[in-house]
């Protein structure tokens, strides 16, 4: 068996011990940025909830090795199959996004109501999209 610490994440080519603290250090870092903004606005109480809510997020991805999809998430593929799986919940999740930003774009509109905070979403994800699909196209 490998050295854990020598060996390199299928998906991110990084060190394994660097791939598996990646996402549990996100969110956690997106934590103290919700802490702050909420606390700028005067509702620390709500701020210190939402921070424990993702560093709790991030203790499950750090600590819940041993499930799956938890690996999964992770990026820690053991093999194709995985991998397979993993861009699979990535394109439904993109759908997903695309059908409810659609939904939430009409009903602003249909409500005479600026849809911008959506409609910026969606050219966000539509132009990170694209550049995937050119560096993706050019990479391989």
């Amino acid at each position: 068996m490998s050295n854990p610490n020598n060996a390199k994440s299928k998906r991110t080519g990084l060190p394994q011990w660097k791939s598996w603290w990646l996402l549990p250090l996100i969110y956690v870092a997106l934590g103290i940025v919700i802490l702050v903004a909420q606390a700028i606005s005067g509702d620390t109480r709500s701020g210190v909830i939402w921070f424990a809510v993702m560093a709790a997020i991030g203790v499950l991805y750090a600590l819940g090795g041993r499930y799956e999809v938890i690996r999964q998430a992770r990026g820690d593929f053991e093999d194709e199959r995985d991998a397979s799986i993993n861009r699979q919940a990535m394109a439904a999740t993109g759908t997903t996004l695309v059908i409810v930003l659609t939904g939430c774009i009409v009903f602003q509109l249909a409500r005479g109501e600026n849809p911008s905070p959506y409609s910026t979403l969606m050219a966000i994800g539509g132009a990170t999209y694209v550049v995937a699909l050119l560096i993706q196209r050019y990479r391989s």
